[in-house]
């Protein structure tokens, strides 16, 4: 199953909570993962596992707050 959507109410959370960067990051990694075609779709057809899909936005969170640093 492709976890973006409890990713992003992850964010959504977050930005409630009034974390607005944390919330930020997880949108724009979301966003730059769909944009870049590494995530090819919301769906569950995406071919990509649970575990993988959530190691990847990770890992771009990391990489955009290594490269903003």
């Amino acid at each position: 199953a492709n976890p973006l959507g409890a990713i992003a109410a992850a964010g959504m959370m977050l930005d409630f909570l009034g974390e607005k960067c944390a919330a930020e990051r997880v949108e724009s990694a979301i966003a730059g993962l769909l944009a870049s075609q590494r995530i090819p779709s919301v769906d569950a057809r995406s071919g990509l596992s649970t575990t993988q899909i959530g190691e990847m936005v990770v890992r771009e969170i990391s990489e955009r707050a290594t490269s903003a640093a």
